[in-house]
């Protein structure tokens, strides 16, 4: 018969807690956690994940939200009242606008603290800055911060199963899930006449649970033949090709030519990914270690520098 559901949250006296809100802040959480794993890793400092993220999700929420404001079929509603842009909690936001807005947060935190720390003195210290280090690596870090965004993503989808949102066409299978009348004439029109839907969050979320794996598999195990940059390149193929798919479901997307918007950048992103991936593998490997082997190499430094200082001192 499908999956039903009723509640979209619980209040405490006047104050409302979503469920949809809930499993946006549940995903970041998990983001920040398995992001500080792969940072200790890797030799990286943990403190900047934390300083990452809350960017991160600043820019990310804007960018989802005015990717989904400037649907061709959105945009009439928002253009006439313009105060629910800003509600984001009534839903609507577009996975590819907040890929582009949490990458933007990385890059601007990676210039403002290599900015901050050409200054040779401060006289007060900064919540920004952690303790002084050489320059951050930003192909590195965008590996790190790779895993941990599909970790979040595969969470943060199970917001639009409360919100009943992100459903596909009707369906007949057990794990069609049930949609309210009133939100079918909101979301999918055409389809007035049926109440049960291909749950896209779920194939989603599972999907990305998936790519979460694979991304894992190949740092852990293959890390040393991976340069700098190839967990980015990974992840850009693997969404997008489970956007792609998944766009055939959707109710109405957003067209252009009548294609949808979602698999011309899915398209896009994927060939791109997979022909740099190509590009960079066919050329000489660089001199720097891969990624996987930073933390390697800062124990082996390490190491030497405690060596030094035992010769020293004997």
């Amino acid at each position: 018969m499908g999956l039903a559901l009723q509640v979209q949250g619980f209040g405490i006296g006047d104050f409302q807690i979503r469920f949809y809100s809930l499993a946006i802040l549940l995903g970041l959480f998990a983001g920040i956690f398995i992001a500080q794993r792969l940072a200790r890793r890797y030799g990286e400092n943990p403190d900047h994940v934390l300083n990452i993220a809350v960017l991160g999700a600043v820019l990310g929420i804007i960018g989802a939200r005015l990717y989904h404001v400037f649907d061709q079929q959105e945009w009439p509603r928002y253009r006439n009242d313009p105060a629910e842009i800003i509600a984001i909690w009534n839903g609507g936001i577009g996975i590819f606008g907040a890929i582009a807005g949490a990458v933007l947060a990385l890059l601007l935190y990676m210039r403002l603290t290599g900015a901050m720390r050409s200054v040779p003195r401060i006289p007060f210290r900064i919540p920004l800055l952690v303790k002084r280090e050489p320059p951050l690596d930003t192909l590195r870090w965008l590996d790190i911060g790779a895993p941990a965004f599909l970790l979040g993503q595969a969470i943060g989808r199970w917001g639009n199963y409360f919100n009943q949102e992100l459903f596909g066409r009707p369906s007949d299978l057990p794990w069609a899930i049930f949609i309210e009348t009133d939100q079918v004439l909101r979301e999918a029109p055409e389809f007035i006449g049926s109440n049960y839907f291909h749950p896209l969050f779920l194939y989603e979320s599972l999907l990305s649970f998936m790519g979460l794996a694979v991304l894992l598999v190949a740092i852990y195990r293959y890390g040393g033949r991976l340069r700098r940059g190839d967990v980015l390149l990974l992840y850009l193929m693997w969404y997008p090709a489970v956007r792609f798919g998944l766009e055939f479901l959707r109710t109405d997307p957003w067209e252009q030519g009548g294609i949808p918007v979602a698999q011309i950048i899915s398209g896009a992103l994927f060939l791109g990914s997979l022909g740099l991936l190509v590009w960079r593998h066919r050329r000489p490997a660089p001199e720097e270690p891969p990624f996987g082997d930073a933390a390697q190499t800062r124990r082996s430094r390490s190491a030497m520098r405690r060596q030094r200082r035992r010769t020293s001192s004997g």
